[in-house]
């Protein structure tokens, strides 16, 4: 958005400013160059009633014979500028001597001055020689597009190996997963941009493996099979998997998810376990040691989600965290509350009914610009239209919307015409943590497709 700088109070005329400087001044090259100097070192504006104007940074670009005003990060979106505001300036040589030439108006301005910005404006700075002069355009911007609203685009449609309702895609080593269950068989696609995916062999898990349940921590993948056997893969280059050395007396029947180390606790992978018949969490370091309380027999509680879950590991104060979302307990019933661990095998439930999380089945909850986001699902037939974020770990949650959004005004959801509201997809996001991938899900047919999604921000700030 261009603007312009209109109508000052001429204090003192810029012919007899000229007069007065040039002889106070010597014959050497550095008064030459003084003499000469029609640049302009800074440029502001402010108004009373628009704070953030005065905090407004310009650029000033010199190069070139028409010189440049700009403002490199953009003003919010939605500012109503007023029509007039105050200028400040500060020229090479100190002196008040930029002319206004806007609408075919020729007018001194200086520092103080009331200027209209209802059109483009344009500046002619004059030296001290009466002579030499630079033309500036000025120009304000303002983002034209809500930085806090969401985009969605359509990457990838009518991928086969999507057309079951068996599938997990994870991240590891910066490539997209994809394991899926097709008539008895696992097979796995890899992708490095969620758009052209290559089928890779996949082999070393026995056939009984719970596809839903693999898990990943960047570098490293997970699984469990239905007799209780927990294997690992470590290399992206060789689909080799790993038979984990684990106590014969434990079964293992979820992993809940990798926690990084901190200054108080070790790097641990999450478990639920089977011990003499009692569900109970466990940990383990490096599968050489493994911590879960056989005294006691502490069972996993009754509401405890063991399936279908969102989780996500993260730090918070210098501590790292695992923290469960959603899911089913072990009966199959639909949890609606957050659970969070700081050591992997003690858990918290944050809420028993956490404040604004939605009661749907098949959600997606994921980590995006410094907060939990959670997406898709649906309860019975009415699929989840909203966008449902925390900034404090999941203890509240809040609608993200689009400007002027009221209840009765569907459209104002942030989804476009053509996303299908789904449930049962994976969410996934790139390492920049820039763009999320909704991968697959159902409505009421399966989705073989995959979409990107941001906040517009992301793309201003990267």
């Amino acid at each position: 958005m261009k603007v312009t700088l209109k109508n000052g109070l001429n204090l003192l005329s810029f012919p007899l400013l000229v007069c007065l400087m040039v002889s106070c001044f010597g014959n050497n090259d550095y008064d030459d160059f003084l003499l000469t100097d029609a640049e302009l070192v800074y440029f502001g504006l402010s108004h009373d009633s628009l704070p953030t104007l005065q905090q407004v940074a310009f650029s000033i670009d010199n190069r070139g014979e028409v010189g440049l005003i700009y403002n490199y990060d953009s003003m919010a979106f939605g500012t109503v500028l007023p029509e007039k505001v105050i200028i400040d300036y500060k020229s090479g040589v100190g002196a008040y001597n930029v002319l206004n030439i806007t609408n075919g108006d020729s007018i001194w301005v200086q520092p103080g001055d009331s200027i209209d910005i209802s059109s483009p404006l344009s500046l002619k700075v004059h030296a001290i020689d009466g002579l030499t002069t630079k033309i500036y355009i000025a120009q304000l911007n303002i983002h034209k597009i809500d930085p806090d609203s969401v985009q969605y685009q359509r990457i990838a449609s009518e991928l086969s190996f999507l057309l079951t309702e068996d599938t997990k895609t994870v991240v590891f080593n910066n490539r997209f997963l994809t394991y899926s269950r097709i008539n008895s068989n696992i097979q796995l696609h890899s992708s490095s941009d969620a758009i052209n995916w290559t089928q890779e062999a996949f082999s070393g898990v026995p056939d009984d493996v719970f596809v839903k349940g693999i898990q990943s921590n960047g570098n490293t993948l997970f699984a469990f099979t239905e007799e209780g056997d927990l294997y690992v893969r470590y290399d992206l280059t060789l689909d080799q998997w790993i038979l984990v050395n684990k106590p014969p007396e434990i079964k293992i029947r979820s992993i809940l998810g990798y926690k990084n180390a901190d200054l108080v606790h070790p790097a641990v992978l999450s478990l639920v376990i089977e011990f003499k018949g009692v569900l109970m969490f466990a940990t383990t370091e490096d599968f050489s040691k493994w911590n879960y309380d056989s005294i006691s027999l502490m069972p996993v509680p009754a509401d405890f989600p063991l399936y279908e879950f969102s989780n996500h590991s993260y730090k918070v104060m210098h501590t790292e965290r695992i923290t469960l979302f959603g899911g089913n307990s072990l009966n199959g019933d639909a949890q609606y509350s957050v659970w969070s661990t700081e050591n992997g095998l003690y858990w918290a439930k944050l809420s028993g009914n956490v404040k604004g999380f939605p009661k749907l089945s098949g959600v997606n909850v994921f980590y995006y610009n410094n907060e939990f986001w959670l997406i898709n699902g649906n309860s019975e037939d009415e699929y989840n239209k909203r966008i449902y974020y925390s900034k404090d770990g999941g203890i509240t949650w809040s609608i993200r919307l689009i400007p002027n959004y009221s209840e009765e005004e569907e459209e104002s959801f942030p989804v476009p015409e053509d996303y299908s509201l789904r449930n049962n997809a994976s969410v996934v996001t790139d390492k920049d943590s820039k763009y999320f991938f909704i991968i697959g899900g159902k409505q009421d047919s399966l989705l073989p497709e995959v979409w990107k999604g941001f906040l517009n921000k992301m793309e201003f700030e990267h």
